[in-house]
């Protein structure tokens, strides 16, 4: 046996290693496995329970004309053109088009896939407002119940339990990667042709956030770590009206679903602590039925200034309706939730029961949580990173929505992970095995063993919250310069001290150490964040989901394009790009942010 075997528990050898197991992995390996191609799924969880995915609601978006033709009601109003033009202007022009018309020609065919294995479908109608019908609406666990019962039927290998630490690279190309079995703290290196990164997003960085526990930002990390190249990581989506209090449902979207959803839409306020209907100061014409971006600012500056609630949130508020309409509302989400949504998520079959019987005498506290990552992993349309045989797909990816993720994430998951299924299998033929770097290897594994060796130091519950301090007030939802500067000094610190202190105070044991775990995702998340505000500071305008309280306008003039970050002999290297342009030339121009916002939803159904 070779040396460099000896220094991991356990070898393997596949092919094609991917990372993630859900709407994007899940798809990627499914489609993959038509090639031939030896395939090994590496899962953090199990598969269908881990990830973002299974949480969704879930919507998915084809074009009008597409929906017919999938045998729904469709739209024969609408056209794959249309919709093209709606997700670049509605992403403010920063989303790479030739991704963009992917994403509209592909959607229908990662559709038909979900339907051809089985997922089940509760009905077809508009979507994130959207005046054209362009939903397919399911729900999260359905989407992976069907993943997961094709990637059982076709035996593709998969590991669960198991963390991707770090990729290995050779001459600038994929040689393998270094994983963890959470279980039983075993190290495994596992050496391959290509990878693909479906790891989702990095949420559990912020404090208030509606991610699951394992969305730490793994492959996003990775990848910077290899030198692979990231882009507009300084787009995060917050949701507005995300519950803030009690503690057991914090994180959870459930009022802002109901909110888009009619008769519920008309009627629900958002309140101050001083009862005030904030939104008539910010929108009179659409007041919470105003944009997503709207309505998440203008609750944010109402917390900020004082008139927010005693957890740090607003108000959603019933209370005021009629009880012949609360008693409807009851009745018609309770037969919905018997016929269609009895297999579905806890928010639906429990808690949206619990809070219309609550909103009848009180009112709830909402916030913004961190919600979705709109850069990431740069990827172009065939999701090829700038590493040969390194892919990304879903929402560890970069560059297809620009400033503002205008439709559904579950579709462009099941998009770029069968697009990327298509791609991996060509490029897999054509090479052969990379000779492994020892000295990677050994870098790893000292670097996530040094927790382990201390007796002291900075424990990592210690640094979650020194982190959780500085992305909750430094890196919010409304930015501006001076806490930029701070929040990039701050994390700088963090990265180049306090990681290196971190200890395991309760157990040297690797079995089932997630204090340990959590030590590895702290760089991880300590990485996104330091990037992401890196490309904040830069960024000296207000676009889409990104404000700075600094910078209101929006500035087409200079601001037009993308920001490109990669690890260049250890610091970050930095460049912009303009949006690949195939068929909307970019626009020019100063305007108001509310002006740029109305300009890329004009489209979107107003009453």
């Amino acid at each position: 046996m070779d040396d460099i075997e000896e220094l991991c528990d356990k070898v393997i050898s596949t092919d094609l290693l991917i990372v993630g197991s859900e709407g994007a992995g899940g798809h990627a390996a499914i489609e993959a496995s038509k090639s031939g191609i030896d395939i090994l799924i590496v899962t953090k969880g199990k598969i269908g329970q881990c990830g973002a995915s299974q949480m969704a609601g879930a919507d998915f978006n084809v074009d009008g004309l597409a929906g017919k033709e999938l045998g729904f009601e469709g739209d024969e109003r609408d056209s794959p053109d249309l919709f093209f033009e709606t997700l670049v202007r509605e992403g403010l022009y920063l989303g790479n088009q030739k991704m963009v018309e992917k994403y509209v020609e592909y959607a229908p065919k990662a559709m038909k896939d979900l339907m051809d294995w089985g997922m089940k479908i509760y009905s077809y109608e508009s979507a994130h407002t959207e005046e054209m019908a362009r939903g397919i609406i399911s729900s999260g666990i359905l989407w992976v119940a069907a993943i997961r019962k094709k990637v059982k039927e076709l035996k593709i290998p998969i590991l669960e339990d198991t963390m991707v630490i770090d990729l290995l690279i050779t001459e600038g190309k994929i040689a393998g990667a270094i994983a963890l079995d959470i279980i039983s703290g075993e190290t495994i290196l596992i050496k391959c042709k290509a990878v693909i990164l479906a790891t989702g997003g990095w949420h559990r960085a912020y404090p208030f956030n509606t991610g699951p526990e394992d969305l730490t930002g793994d492959g996003v990390a990775m990848a910077y770590r290899a030198g692979a190249e990231l882009i507009s990581m300084e787009m995060v989506q917050f949701c507005p009206i995300t519950m803030v209090w009690p503690p057991k449902d914090k994180g959870s979207i459930i009022l802002y679903i109901i909110s888009e959803v009619d008769p519920f839409g008309k009627t629900i306020k958002l309140l101050n602590n001083k009862s005030e209907r904030f939104m008539e100061n910010y929108d009179p014409t659409n007041l919470e039925q105003s944009t997503k971006e709207i309505v998440s600012i203008a609750s944010q500056l109402e917390i900020e200034e004082g008139r927010g609630g005693p957890h740090g949130g607003i108000f959603f508020s019933l209370k005021h309706t009629r009880k012949r309409f609360m008693d409807m509302l009851i009745k018609v989400a309770s037969h919905r939730i018997k016929n269609e949504m009895k297999d579905t998520r806890y928010e639906f079959t429990t808690l949206l029961p619990e809070l219309l019987e609550r909103m009848k005498t009180e009112d709830i506290e909402v916030g913004n949580g961190a919600h979705y990552m709109g850069g990431g992993i740069k990827i172009n349309e065939n999701t090829e990173t700038s590493i040969s045989g390194l892919y990304a797909a879903g929402e560890c990816s970069g560059g297809l929505w620009g400033a503002v993720r205008v439709a559904s994430a579950c579709t462009e998951a099941g998009i770029q992970g069968k697009i990327a299924g298509e791609t991996v299998p060509k490029y897999v033929k054509s090479v052969e095995n990379s000779v492994i770097n020892i000295v990677q290897v050994k870098e790893v594994l000292n670097r996530i063993n040094a927790p382990l060796l201390k007796e002291d130091g900075t424990t990592p519950n210690e640094l979650q919250q020194k982190m959780h301090d500085i992305s909750g007030k430094k890196v919010g939802l409304i930015k501006n310069g001076k806490d930029l500067e701070d929040g990039v000094r701050k994390f700088e610190v963090l990265l180049e001290n306090d990681l290196g202190k971190l200890y395991i105070p309760s157990s040297k044991n690797k079995k089932l150490n997630f204090e340990w775990i959590r030590s590895i995702e702290l760089r991880n998340m300590l990485t996104c964040l330091y990037i992401s505000t890196r490309a904040s500071l830069l960024r000296e305008e207000s676009r889409g989901e990104f404000y700075r309280k600094d910078c209101t306008h929006t500035d087409n003039d200079n601001w037009v394009k993308t920001i490109v970050i990669k690890k260049k002999d250890g610091k970050c290297d930095i460049r912009f790009e303009k949006p690949i342009i195939t068929k909307i030339s970019l626009p020019q121009g100063k305007l108001t942010y509310q002006e740029a916002i109305g300009v890329a939803t004009a489209s979107l159904k107003r009453d």
